[in-house]
């Protein structure tokens, strides 16, 4: 007896293997075509922003993530405050 069982299951998990890659290279092939026949574009258009508009944008941005990273911030240590105190009175409460 060899040592993957059957020699037929080992062919047929071998044609398998290949089945699916070839169903994977049809697949891919297939949306290379659509891709090139102008399925996607060549650029993205965004609407053209002021500069003045640019600024106010970036420093909108820069608050949002300024509130969220506070937010964050007292929450982790509300988190390690409660923590803290349960560790404490467990050991407080153990002796």
């Amino acid at each position: 007896m060899d040592p993957w069982g059957s020699l037929t299951m080992l062919i047929k998990k071998q044609e398998a293997a290949k089945n699916r890659k070839a169903a994977l290279k049809y697949e891919l092939q297939k949306r290379r075509e659509v891709l090139l026949k102008g399925g996607a574009r060549k650029e993205m258009e965004f609407p053209e922003i002021s500069k003045a508009d640019m600024i106010i944008l970036k420093e909108e941005i820069r608050r949002k993530h300024q509130a969220a990273q506070t937010k964050n911030i007292i929450i982790y240590i509300l988190f390690f405050i409660l923590v803290s105190f349960l560790i404490y009175y467990v050991v407080v409460n153990t002796k």
